[in-house]
């Protein structure tokens, strides 16, 4: 890792940049792997790679400059901005970081949409983590509802998953719901500012996304299913995203982005915080100009 973010930085920010261009994995742990090895272990000083440390703010940066040149050679108006946050803790602070952080680097007024996913449940360790990315390891681009992969007779029919046991309220609870909903608070406050146009969450079944609708003063627009745990969208939640004019979109994204294991390798002694993945779209073309992801992460405190 570059030595000077790590003796000096309690915490600090690495970004991507743009990995358009790059030849990275097609999976988002992979490009996320992929995309922080590339930027903290390659030479600074070689022409093909542009690195910046933001020694102020404790910043890594990759090609900053040619992530601004993509987000400029269209006028805001024309672009979609859209970014997914992974939050490892329940910290509103990290939210709050995280939004401030992607609105800086991406130097824009606003996003057009953000999602949120939070497991609770989900720990960083080898085996955790482990077994969440084996039942995601089918990774595939955002799709619509229609989206539908084999399954056994069994699932055939889009029965309810409420009461499964994989269902995001019977792992992580009423405390997790409440921490949740606190979380979404922190976006709620960009949306009402207007940094943020759309809010969204990502892996709710259909009683937390409910009630978190119940409380919300800005509700949510887009929800995201993982149909690697869930081979056929639950009709309870096609017609609770429908009748609140909710867009349900499906992902392949694993709860847990990155092992702690891995993370240590690329940085050592500093643990994820949160990750975003952001990706920026021309409206008129629906072409796919720039994505990259930034992560911030903290030197664990003496106890």
């Amino acid at each position: 890792m570059i030595p000077t973010i790590t003796k000096n930085y309690q915490n600090v920010v690495i970004s991507t940049g743009n990995i358009i261009n790059n030849e990275l994995g097609r999976k988002s742990n992979e490009e996320l792997y992929d995309g922080l090895k590339i930027t903290l272990h390659s030479d600074p000083n070689a022409e093909r790679v542009v690195v910046d440390i933001d020694e102020l703010h404790g910043r890594v940066q990759r090609a900053t400059q040619e992530l601004n040149s993509k987000l400029t050679e269209n006028g805001r108006n024309e672009i979609s901005i859209g970014a997914k946050i992974f939050l490892n803790k329940n910290s509103c602070d990290c939210v709050r970081e995280a939004v401030d952080t992607l609105l800086n680097i991406l130097n824009v007024t606003h996003v057009d949409n953000v999602v949120l996913a939070y497991h609770p449940n989900v720990t960083g360790t080898a085996g955790a983590a482990k077994s969440v990315a084996s039942a995601t390891s089918a990774a595939t681009t955002a799709t619509t509802e229609t989206t539908k992969t084999p399954c056994s007779d069994d699932d055939v029919g889009g029965s309810s998953s409420s009461g499964s046991v994989n269902s995001w309220s019977a792992r992580n609870g009423a405390e997790g719901l409440a921490e949740l909903k606190d979380l979404y608070k922190c976006l709620e406050l960009y949306a009402q500012q207007k940094k943020i146009t759309q809010l969204g969450l990502a892996d709710l079944d259909v009683e937390a996304l409910r009630e978190l609708h119940k409380t919300a003063k800005v509700a949510p627009t887009i929800a995201q299913v993982n149909l690697a745990t869930c081979c056929v969208v639950p009709v309870d939640l096609q017609d609770f995203c429908t009748a609140n004019d909710i867009q349900l979109n499906t992902h392949g994204d694993p709860e847990l982005l990155l092992r702690e294991e891995q993370f240590q390798g690329l940085a050592p002694g500093y643990i994820i915080d949160w990750s975003l993945r952001y990706q920026v779209h021309v409206r008129c073309r629906g072409v796919l100009t720039a994505k990259g992801y930034i992560v911030g992460a903290s030197k664990p405190r003496a106890k």
